[in-house]
C-alpha cells in the first residue's frame, strides 16, 4: 500500500526502498517512509503551500503507472545518465539543469504536450523533475526519475521560482550547475535567478546533446521504424499528386494521414509541400494551390517515439525542363557523394569536401546552403533539427562516429523559379553509410 505522508501534508513517497539514491542537501522525502511500488517509482513532492492534491491517491498513481509509455528500459536510461555525469565531471560541474524538452526525455523519458518549462536537475547521484501538478500523470507514466517536484499549474505557467528555489536548495552552497544558456528552451529568467542564488552557474552548452549524437541500437530501431512511416508518406504523396484536381494542400493532407496512421507520435515539423515557383523559395509550403507546372518539392518525416527519419522528394509534373534536370542532377550527386564517403573515422570536413568536389562549381543562379548533413534522432517541436550543431560542413574537422544518424538536405533552387530537393537519412557505421529511409533519391516523374 502506498503511504501518503502526513507530516508536511503534501508529500508522497512512492519509490521502492531499493531504488533510492543517497539524500543530497535539502532533498525532500528521501528519508521518509516508503512503500513498495512496482518498477522504478519516484518520490513525489509538493513544492507549494497548497495542501496535498486530494486526487493524488495510491490507486490513481498505480493506474497511471500501469499505463507506462517509456520507450526504453532502465538500463538504457542508466547508460545515458552515466555518460552525461561523466561529461559533467570532466567539465567541473556538480549538477546540470536541462530545459530542452528532447534532452529531458532523453535522460528520463518524460514527455508531454505541455510547453511550460519543466526542467530536469541531474546531480552526481539523483535526478529531480519539476512539473506543474496537471502534468503529474504524464510524469508518472513516462519518467524514470528519483524525484518529482510539483506546484500549481497556473504558478508554473507564470514563473519558475518555485522549481528553481528547490533545485538550488538540494545542492550545497557554491555548487557549479551547468545550463545550456544559449538555447531558446532555457528561459533567461532562470539563468538570472540561479546566478542570484546560492549556486554558481556555468555554461553547459550541448552537454546532453553531444551524448545524444551517438544513438544506441534501440534508438536506431526507432529511427528505422520512423522511416517506415516516412515511406508511407512518400507513397501517399505520389498517389495524391496523381489525382486530377490535386493541390499542394491535398498532398500535404495525404502525407499527414499516412504519417499518423499506425504511428505512436507526431513529427516535430512539416510536411512541406511547395509547388511550382514556390519550390524555388526556400521554406515555402502548401497554400491550397493546384500542383505544377514544373516540380513539387516535398520534405517531411515519420516519427516513432519522437525519433525521426526525414526525407526530401521532388515530383515532376510531366517531363522535367532543363532547369529541373540541372537541379535534380546536383541533388543526386550530393546525396551519392555523402553516402559514398561517410563512415566512422572520416571527418565531417572530408565528407563535405568530397561532396563539394563532386558537385563542382555551381551553375550561375543556383541557391544551395552547402550543408551536407545534420544529425537527427529524438526531437521535439519546433523541428527535428533538435540536437548539437554537429554538421557535415567543410569547416567541421570532427570525425564521424559509429551510431551517428544524419539527414542529407540536398536541396537546390533557382530562386523564384523552381526547386528540387532529394535526400536520405543514414546511419554511420565502421564500414560506411547505411541508408535508413526508403526509395531512390531521384526525381519522381508523375
Amino acid at each position: 500500500m502506498l503511504t501518503l505522508l502526513p507530516d508536511d501534508g503534501y508529500s508522497v513517497a512512492v519509490r521502492a526502498p531499493s531504488a533510492g539514491p543517497a539524500k543530497e542537501g535539502g532533498a525532500t522525502g528521501d528519508d521518509q517512509q516508503r512503500a513498495t511500488f512496482p518498477a522504478y517509482a519516484p518520490n513525489v513532492t509538493g513544492l507549494d503551500s497548497v495542501p496535498r492534491r486530494s486526487w493524488l491517491t495510491a490507486d490513481a498513481i498505480a493506474a497511471v503507472r500501469d499505463e507506462s509509455d517509456r520507450a526504453f528500459d532502465d538500463a538504457e536510461y542508466e547508460q545515458r545518465l552515466t555518460s552525461v555525469r561523466d561529461r559533467m565531471a570532466r567539465g567541473g560541474m556538480d549538477a546540470m539543469l536541462a530545459f530542452r524538452p528532447s534532452s529531458v526525455e532523453y535522460l528520463c523519458g518524460y514527455h508531454t504536450a505541455e510547453t511550460a518549462p519543466q526542467p530536469l536537475l541531474v546531480t552526481e547521484s539523483a535526478t529531480y523533475l519539476y512539473v506543474p501538478d496537471l502534468e503529474l500523470g504524464r510524469a508518472l507514466a513516462s519518467a524514470r526519475v528519483d524525484n518529482i517536484g510539483y506546484c500549481g499549474y497556473a504558478d508554473a505557467l507564470r514563473g519558475l521560482e518555485t522549481f528553481l528555489e528547490h533545485a538550488a536548495g538540494v545542492l550545497p552552497a557554491g555548487a557549479r550547475v551547468g545550463i545550456e544558456v544559449g538555447h531558446a528552451s532555457t528561459p533567461p529568467h532562470a539563468v538570472e535567478y540561479l546566478r542570484g542564488s546560492r549556486v554558481t552557474v556555468v555554461r553547459g552548452e550541448h552537454l546532453v546533446e553531444t551524448v545524444r549524437l551517438r544513438l544506441s541500437e534501440a534508438e536506431v530501431r526507432c529511427v528505422a521504424e520512423a522511416a517506415e512511416r516516412t515511406r508511407a508518406g512518400v507513397d501517399a504523396a505520389v498517389a495524391a499528386a496523381r489525382e486530377p484536381e490535386a493541390t499542394d494542400s491535398s498532398v500535404a493532407g495525404a502525407i499527414s494521414a499516412a504519417l499518423f496512421d499506425g504511428a505512436n507520435s507526431a513529427s516535430a515539423w512539416g510536411p512541406v509541400v511547395a509547388t511550382g515557383v514556390r519550390g524555388g523559395i526556400p521554406h515555402s509550403s502548401w497554400s491550397h494551390r493546384r500542383l505544377g507546372p514544373g516540380t513539387t518539392f516535398l520534405e517531411f518525416s515519420g516519427a516513432h517515439h519522437r525519433y525521426h527519419a526525414p526525407v526530401m522528394r521532388t515530383l515532376a509534373h510531366g517531363p522535367p525542363g532543363p532547369d529541373e534536370r540541372v537541379l535534380a542532377e546536383l541533388a543526386e550527386t550530393a546525396v551519392a557523394a555523402v553516402l559514398d564517403t561517410a563512415r566512422a573515422g572520416v571527418s565531417c570536413a572530408d565528407v563535405a569536401n568530397a561532396a563539394a568536389a563532386a558537385l563542382g562549381p555551381l551553375p550561375d543562379g543556383v541557391v544551395f546552403h552547402h550543408l551536407f548533413g545534420y544529425p537527427v534522432g529524438l526531437a521535439h517541436k519546433p523541428h527535428w533539427m533538435d540536437g548539437a550543431p554537429f554538421y557535415i560542413t567543410r569547416d567541421n574537422p570532427e570525425p564521424l562516429e559509429a551510431g551517428m544518424v544524419f539527414h542529407i538536405p540536398a536541396s537546390f533552387r533557382y530562386l523564384g523559379r523552381c526547386g528540387v530537393g532529394l535526400s536520405q537519412t543514414f546511419l554511420v557505421t565502421e564500414t560506411g553509410a547505411r541508408v535508413l529511409t526508403h526509395g531512390a533519391a531521384q526525381l519522381t516523374v508523375l
